[in-house]
């Protein structure tokens, strides 16, 4: 494909430029960087101010937003199907485990329950896409075609 030429099975059901595709995927890239960067902060009370959310919210909501980005990635690149999204899913998750296990060396502790909540945010950040394509993709229902008009019937 040249410059500026379309991919299919975009996240509307069409066509996905180049540019936009390399938009998503540097999104990510971006967003999974900066995830990074945040959860092994030594002093993570720092970032966040007074009063913050619980440290399980933070995780699942920071996964689910990964998982919307790698997930319209794929839907983007036209590599929407049932085994790489469970290959995607199965890398997340690898992913994220890694996240937790090398937070002591940066003076943080690890936790099961953190990575528990950083799967499920990914299910759900994952699930909203499949949600959305499957909607896109569904084709319309007999209801909701509008009706043709026949020719009335001149043969009296």
């Amino acid at each position: 494909m040249g410059a500026g030429q379309r991919r299919p099975n975009g996240p509307s059901g069409g066509p996905v430029s180049r540019p936009a595709t390399l938009a998503i995927d540097v999104a990510a890239g971006f967003y999974a960087s900066l995830l990074v960067a945040a959860t092994h902060y030594p002093r993570p009370q720092d970032l966040l101010g007074p009063n913050p959310p619980s440290d399980k919210v933070l995780h699942f909501l920071a996964y689910a937003g990964l998982g919307v980005l790698a997930a319209a990635s794929a839907s983007a690149r036209g590599g929407w199907n049932g085994p790489r999204v469970t290959l995607m899913a199965l890398v997340l998750a690898v992913f994220a485990a890694l996240d937790e296990v090398t937070q002591p060396w940066f003076g943080r502790a690890v936790e099961g329950f953190d990575w528990l909540a950083d799967l499920a945010g990914l299910a759900v950040g994952i699930g909203v896409v499949v949600l959305f394509m499957s909607r896109r993709a569904a084709p319309a229902s007999p209801a909701d075609r509008r009706p043709t008009r026949t020719p009335p019937d001149n043969a009296s």
